[in-house]
């Protein structure tokens, strides 16, 4: 059982998370009553919520199993790589409303759709959007820490050992995708009226532009930062449907520019490391293996290297 998991670590992630997937949003919608939504149903409501950790549990408890406390040190030893140049975490904290306003410029002026505004005003009434925002964060940060973590570093890096960076991700980002999937069943997690095919293909893309970010400075703090960013942007932003009367353009706007970009980057970075240097892996991945003095190599380049340990 061990060898076969060694040589198929990421199919078996795979199965253990999308079949607990599953079963978590089929008992859920059971225990919701008929004509109401989750959010009605307390209990439902409180499953539902306990299923996000989930992949972040198999991933370690598989890691654990496969390699030990070794193992664990590459899965979490991204996070102290920091210390990158400064061009990347002002990318990591604008990416996504860069990307959602350029997708609604453009739409604005092509005439396909009304530009619906800027940054919601979080404070209007008593202040109830920021509280709400302020009160989900914990959430938020603990959700990007779950992703971030199982997808990009357990699964993109060890397809990478097999395949060329860009399958490599394209693979994550569907199964990342087909982890969101069940719970259109429940119009819950998701954006409603966003076709399923459209969202997979959002997710592959999102998946490929983290994949170029992390092959590029090999931080996983700054993919943390990418996440919980993408994860507040619509919720301060005028994108969702139930804005729109139920209408999903402006979030299918940004997919396209999404998913445009990501295809600009494959274009001008190549399949192979979509990077500059070669990608990294998770059987050579140096930068989680050591306890590292960290520095940046050069002005121009965003690898990132140790020192020899002490």
């Amino acid at each position: 059982m061990k060898n076969w998991i060694s040589r198929n670590p990421v199919f078996t992630l795979a199965i253990l998370t999308l079949g607990f997937q599953f079963a978590i949003v089929i008992i859920t919608g059971s225990m919701i009553p008929d004509g109401q939504r989750l959010h009605d149903a307390p209990n439902a409501h409180m499953l539902f919520r306990l299923r996000v950790f989930w992949p972040l549990i198999f991933a370690v408890l598989l890691t654990i199993y496969l390699e030990g406390h070794d193992g664990l040190k590459k899965l979490f030893g991204s996070y102290l790589v920091w210390n990158v140049p400064k061009r990347w975490y002002a990318f990591a904290f604008s990416w996504k409303f860069l990307f959602v306003f350029l997708a609604w410029a453009v739409a604005d002026i092509a005439g396909i759709l009304p530009w619906p505004g800027g940054i919601i005003n979080m404070f209007a009434g008593e202040a109830e959007h920021f509280w709400k925002l302020v009160a989900t964060m914990p959430f938020i940060l603990g959700i990007a820490l779950v992703e971030e973590t199982t997808w990009m570093k357990y699964c993109t890096t060890r397809l990478q050992d097999k395949y060329n960076a860009f399958t490599s991700a394209f693979i994550t980002g569907v199964l990342w995708g087909l982890w969101y999937l069940p719970m259109l069943l429940l119009h819950e997690g998701v954006p409603d009226g966003v076709p399923w095919y459209m969202f997979l293909l959002s997710m592959g893309a999102l998946a490929v532009l983290l994949g170029w970010v992390f092959n590029m400075t090999h931080s996983g703090l700054i993919l943390l930062v990418m996440q919980v960013i993408s994860n507040i942007c619509f919720f301060m932003t005028p994108a969702l449907p139930v804005v729109h009367d139920g209408d999903p353009s402006y979030v299918m706007a940004f997919i396209w520019v999404e998913v445009t970009i990501a295809a600009l980057i494959v274009m001008k970075y190549g399949v192979k490391d979509l990077g500059v240097g070669p990608r990294p892996t998770w059987s050579d991945h140096g930068p989680s293996q050591v306890e590292p003095k960290l520095h940046v190599v050069g002005r121009d380049n965003a690898q990132v290297k140790t020192n020899e340990t002490e």
